[in-house]
């Protein structure tokens, strides 16, 4: 064959054939290699953001107002606000889910990053499977539900009763608490004394208790927490992740969007007047 030589080495009675290629085809190849590496350099060179193009996944849970199913909230419009300022990439949104599922999103590797998660005093982060944003985006006051026709349950004393939280957030609290698959659901066990009290984010309980119209429900002060995102546990990616968050949520803070997208939660202050 053209360009090819064959030698035949009989090795105890087999046969071993040994091809090789003239000097001149392995020159092509060679060339043809550092023209290829030339023009990525020129590629990099002349479109530099495509070559360091880092897009991120954030996944959302389903919890109204922040999140809501027909793709509104004010955690959407920050997450498609934070996209719009992310220069070295795209943010991509994925959910709404239910909280827990979210949350595995990026324990598992399919997400970079899930918001919102409370900050929990009660647990080191070293414990959990997760890490922390350094920014935190907003506060929540969480308050107690609990039904008037009952005189003696108070925030203090929530051990001695049956109560009830949205599932994902029982490690918040130090006692006995059930996870509840809705707000909807432990709010109408609440009203038919199913339950003594349901705790949980004042914004997104009251939202759906105005919904209900349901009137024999009294509303106690219970705690605050600092809102941040979550993380990879993985030290470098992390890193790298919570510096690309911090600048873009300055952005948005400098220019005034921040506020125009969470002011309406982060100005709302605890009343006990439903």
């Amino acid at each position: 064959m053209l360009g090819k030589r064959y030698f035949k080495i009989s090795i105890k009675e087999h046969l071993v054939i040994f091809n090789t290629t003239y000097p001149s085809c392995l020159n092509l190849a060679l060339l043809s290699t550092k023209r290829l590496l030339i023009g990525l350099i020129i590629l990099s060179t002349v479109f530099p953001a495509a070559a360091r193009a880092r897009d991120l996944v954030i996944s959302l849970p389903l919890l109204p107002p922040l999140v809501e199913a027909d793709s509104t909230g004010h955690l959407l419009d920050l997450a498609r606000a934070m996209d719009r300022v992310y220069t070295d990439g795209r943010i991509k949104i994925i959910g709404p889910y239910p909280f827990v599922r979210s949350l595995k999103n990026v324990m598992r590797g399919t997400a970079d990053m899930h918001m919102p998660i409370l900050l929990n005093p009660l647990v080191k982060e070293s414990d959990l499977g997760f890490s922390h944003s350094s920014d935190t985006i907003f506060k929540v006051d969480f308050a107690l539900y609990t039904h008037k026709d009952n005189p003696y349950i108070r925030p203090g004393n929530l051990a001695r009763f049956s109560i009830e939280t949205v599932r994902g957030h029982c490690q918040y609290f130090d006692f006995n608490i059930k996870g509840s698959s809705s707000i909807e659901s432990s709010l109408r066990k609440l009203s038919l004394q199913r339950i003594d009290g349901f705790v949980f984010s004042m914004t997104s309980t009251d939202i759906v208790l105005n919904k209900l119209g349901l009137t024999r429900v009294k509303r106690w002060y219970y705690n605050t927490f600092d809102v941040k995102m979550v993380l990879p546990k993985e030290t470098k990616k992390q890193k790298k992740i919570d510096a690309i968050l911090a600048g873009l949520i300055q952005q948005l803070k400098q220019t005034g969007e921040y506020d125009k997208i969470m002011g309406p939660i982060s100005w709302l202050k605890f009343s006990d007047t439903l």
